[in-house]
């Protein structure tokens, strides 16, 4: 049976997407491991200061508002800080909790996350043009810019390497800017 192009995918419309809430509130974490010195363990961080904790799934609107989300991460942080826990897992079994498959969750039960570090985050102002064209458009992220100790590992990690590094040549070249690492802290009112 051939399908009509254009028509609706019922693959695509099973993906669904992120429910309009608040991104504060949300807890993220890695889906491939890395080294934590001579173990590997999967990262997340979470918040959890009680005003950003009270953020976790608060709806949020974004209808019309192409930036609501940046503007409602500026308006909090007008008045509120912020303090998230980074969490390690180490892996303690490598048959269920491989390197190479990104996709399969380790049981929490056999290796719970562990706090590691803190976040603290004072109130500020959060966006300014100066600033998104001195981070934003003159620097490139890629997990593989950290300290050897915490190296990304497996397969999907490795394919990643080489995309981070050809999207940072795309933007170098298209936005004829060099694309850097930062020299030192930018003052709030760059």
């Amino acid at each position: 049976m051939i399908e009509k192009l254009g028509g609706e995918s019922a693959t695509l419309k099973g993906l669904g997407g992120h429910a309009e809430t608040h991104i504060l509130g949300e807890s993220f974490y890695t889906a491939a491991p890395l080294l934590y010195g001579p173990y590997f363990a999967k990262l997340s961080v979470a918040p959890v200061s009680h005003e950003l904790a009270a953020l976790t799934d608060s709806a949020i609107d974004l209808d019309d508002k192409p930036n609501g989300l940046r503007d409602a991460v500026s308006d909090f942080f007008l008045t509120n800080g912020g303090e998230w826990e980074v969490r390690a897992q180490l892996a303690t079994d490598t048959d269920k909790m491989p390197i190479e498959d990104a996709s399969v969750r380790w049981p929490e039960d056999e290796s719970p996350y562990v706090t590691v570090a803190r976040i603290l985050v004072a109130p500020q102002s959060t966006w300014n043009a100066t600033r998104v064209a001195m981070i934003d458009e003159g620097m490139a992220f890629s997990p593989w810019h950290g300290v050897s100790t915490h190296r990304p590992l497996g397969g999907v990690m490795r394919s990643r390497k080489a995309a981070y590094e050809m999207s940072a040549r795309f933007r170098r070249e298209r936005n004829g800017c060099p694309i850097g690492e930062p020299a030192g802290a930018l003052s709030l009112d760059d």
